[in-house]
């Protein structure tokens, strides 16, 4: 009697005939790359690379599991990131994505970046104002400092135009971060 020998496929189909009702993947595995390419939108929208509508009508093309995930993962994340300067855009973002969750927070993020927006014209106007290089460089004149000493020197780069720039900015931080745990809190419930 002779006994035909089994390939190495014929065996494993053997041994694993009982595992073909099993799932072949984990459902969650198919939506990983949209929750990914999420991730990175957002990271394209505070960059303001991406407008409100148009990150929302790509997040609305996900197949629909992944669709609600996606723009939750987008919220988040644009919420946990947002800056003064984004308030008004990512209130867009909310009253697109979720209109569900249009709440008084999201009218006072809107609210805060309008009032950021305005403080931050008005900045630009006082500094186009006023020349800057003399407003900068006037502590040096002072100082007995001037002529070709000064021709190199770039006043955007000095850590007293970069702190006057960050000033508005900070004033909102406090209010902003308490709107941000509002909206955190929203989205996670």
């Amino acid at each position: 009697m002779v006994k035909k020998i089994k390939s190495a496929l014929e065996l494993a189909m053997e041994q694993t005939a009982d595992l073909k009702n099993l799932p072949k993947e984990d459902p969650g595995l198919e939506d990983e790359p949209y929750l990914k390419a999420a991730a990175l939108l957002a990271k394209s929208f505070l960059e303001q690379q991406s407008a409100p509508d148009k990150s929302a009508e790509t997040i609305e093309r996900y197949p629909g599991g992944a669709r609600e995930k996606a723009a939750r993962i987008f919220l988040e994340t644009i919420t946990a990131e947002m800056k003064p300067a984004h308030c008004r855009r990512v209130a867009a973002a909310y009253r697109r994505l979720d209109p569900g969750q249009v709440s008084a927070a999201v009218e006072a993020v809107e609210e805060l970046g309008r009032k950021y927006e305005e403080e931050d014209r008005e900045m630009q106007r006082r500094i186009d104002k006023e020349p800057l290089r003399t407003r900068f460089l006037e502590p040096l004149h002072r100082a007995g400092i001037g002529g070709t000493a000064l021709e190199g020197v770039n006043p955007e780069r000095s850590p007293l135009w970069r702190d006057q720039l960050k000033r508005p900015a900070k004033e909102y931080e406090p209010q902003l971060a308490a709107l941000k745990e509002q909206l955190l809190a929203a989205i996670k419930k």
